[in-house]
This record gives C-alpha cells, sequence and structure tokens, in this order.
C-alpha cells in the first residue's frame, strides 16, 4: 500500500541532487526548463472547469493547484538564482506550499494568469541562465529548512526534475479522469441493458 502511495506522489522517482557540475548536464536542463512552458499548455490544453478539479490521488493538488503551485515555486526560484548570483551564499526566504495553496487565487480554476507568469519567468530566468559561467554555476544559498548549502547547478536540476514531476501527475490525473468516465459509461451501459440480456439469456421477462 505505502509502495503504491509513494508511486503515485513520485511518478518519476524521487529527486536525486547531483553535486559535481557538469557542464553538458546543466545545459540539458536549462533546455528542459526552456520547453517546459510549452509542455504545461500542451498538458492542459482543452482541459474544461470539471477536469481541472480532478486529483491524480486522494489528498493531492487537483490539476489547477498544480498551475499555481507551478506559478509560486519557479517565481521564486528565479529569485533564489538571482539573490545567489548577487550576494554571497544568501539564506533564501522559506515558504510552506501547503499554506500557499489556501490563498484565494490558488483555488480558482481559471489558470491562464498562472499560465502567464509561468512563461514569462522562464522567459527571463533561462535567458539569465544561458549567460552564466561554470563558476556562476558553483556558487550556493543557504536552504535553512534542510540546513544545507544548495548549489546553482543543482538548483536548476531540481526545478528541471520538478517540471516534469508534477506534469506526470497531470497526466494520470487525466488518465484517471478517462478510466472513471469509462467505468461510468460501462456501468450505465450493463443498467440500460440488463433487462434485455435477461431475455435473451435467460428467457425471462423483466417485472
Amino acid at each position: 500500500m505505502e509502495k503504491n502511495i509513494e508511486k503515485l506522489k513520485f511518478p518519476i522517482g524521487k529527486y536525486k541532487a547531483i553535486l559535481e557540475f557538469n557542464f553538458s548536464r546543466t545545459v540539458q536542463d536549462i533546455k528542459t526548463l526552456e520547453s517546459f512552458s510549452k509542455k504545461l499548455k500542451e498538458a492542459v490544453k482543452g482541459l474544461d472547469k470539471t477536469d481541472l478539479k480532478k486529483t491524480y490521488r486522494d489528498g493531492g493538488m487537483n490539476i489547477a493547484q498544480i498551475i499555481h503551485h507551478f506559478c509560486d515555486t519557479h517565481t521564486y526560484a528565479f529569485m533564489r538564482t538571482k539573490h545567489t548570483l548577487l550576494e554571497n551564499n544568501p539564506s533564501v526566504k522559506m515558504y510552506e506550499v501547503s499554506e500557499f495553496l489556501k490563498t484565494p487565487e490558488s483555488n480558482v480554476l481559471d489558470i491562464n494568469d498562472s499560465l502567464n507568469v509561468i512563461d514569462g519567468i522562464h522567459a527571463k530566468w533561462v535567458s539569465l541562465l544561458k549567460t552564466l559561467s561554470e563558476e556562476d554555476f558553483k556558487k550556493t544559498y543557504y536552504h535553512s529548512a534542510r540546513d544545507k548549502n544548495i548549489i546553482l547547478h543543482e538548483h536548476v536540476g531540481m526545478y528541471a526534475w520538478h517540471t516534469k514531476h508534477h506534469i506526470e501527475h497531470i497526466k494520470m490525473d487525466k488518465k484517471k479522469y478517462i478510466t472513471d468516465i469509462c467505468k461510468e459509461t460501462f456501468i450505465n451501459h450493463l443498467i440500460t441493458s440488463a433487462p434485455f440480456l435477461m431475455v435473451r439469456l435467460l428467457g425471462v421477462e423483466p417485472r
């Protein structure tokens, strides 16, 4: 049971930090961040407000909340990048994801504003990352909740993983919704067909 819940929470696996800098890997991570906004829009294309309420597991975020969560966390990620470049190992501000999801704008089903912010933030963030040197990517910030220094290239890798992590959740939400619809359709078909099946199979007229 716990393994199943873990698989639902982390469908692509948990993030594993890679502390040694590798330029090629970081370039790939930047490309992932660059293509993210387009992939996210494709993932939610055609979804209506009923779809956006769907969750991939009990207690999980619905699709709309995932979009708003991306907006919040990736805005923070961009700002942490700038602080890291401009300050000496800054202690970055913490926030609680669950608390951020309690504010009104994180609970609306209109996701366009968040999608627009994500589009702009990622354009600026990627534009900045493409100008950085190896020495820049080795700079750090202090994460008080983890009580550790985070290397900037590790930070970029973590958010590249984060994009894939929640897009997979959206795909799971959509798949679960389609499965539920198919089940409901099948059950309704059985109910409406029952009288005819009774006559054909048993020669019994329904009463």
